[in-house]
């Protein structure tokens, strides 16, 4: 067993480079996977010690067998990921529903933000009214306020709320002008 230096390693690839590249070409049928997939191979081979028998077929065998297996392994993580795929029925117009989300979710925090911001009063009022979708009676009743302050509180919830939010409002709208 012979511990392989940077130097073998470097003479290994230069033999056995374009050899295992078509090998993997069999195998993943795609040009620029095979030539990853046996760069992965000498990557890994710089980046741990290992041992290898001094005989060239010995080596050899290693070089083919590594790359083999990391093929395959390239398949069936391709196979798994056009199941998922084909089970979440994704298609590329998804990527609006995508962009439709991280824009939701970015909305929903500024929000969330903002009406952390707001004082005690109108923001339990301003959550129980808009998020937990309470009528004014029944805000009222919770806080043995009359109806009309509750009304206050909420009017004066969204006037500080959009001083808050509109910066965030434009940048988004200039975002949207730019893209869509």
């Amino acid at each position: 067993m012979e511990s392989l230096t940077k130097v073998h390693i470097q003479q290994l690839f230069e033999q056995y480079y374009v050899a295992l590249v078509e090998f993997s070409w069999r195998i993943v049928q795609c040009n620029e996977t095979a030539n990853d997939i046996v760069q992965d191979v000498f990557v890994k081979l710089l980046d741990k010690p290992y041992s290898l028998s001094s005989h060239s077929a010995a080596k050899k065998s290693y070089l083919f067998t590594t790359v083999k297996n990391a093929s395959l392994n390239y398949l069936r993580d391709l196979k798994v990921s056009e199941k998922y795929i084909q089970h979440t029925d994704f298609h590329e117009q998804d990527d609006k529903i995508f962009l439709d989300a991280l824009i939701y979710a970015e909305i929903v925090s500024h929000l969330e933000k903002a009406i952390e911001r707001l004082p005690e009063g109108c923001q339990q009022i301003c959550k129980l009214a808009y998020l937990d979708e309470k009528s004014n009676k029944e805000i009222a009743e919770h806080f043995n306020v009359s109806i009309n302050t509750v009304k206050t509180q909420k009017r004066r919830a969204l006037l500080l709320l959009r001083k808050q939010l509109n910066p965030f409002y434009r940048s988004i709208k200039n975002i949207f002008l730019l893209f869509f």
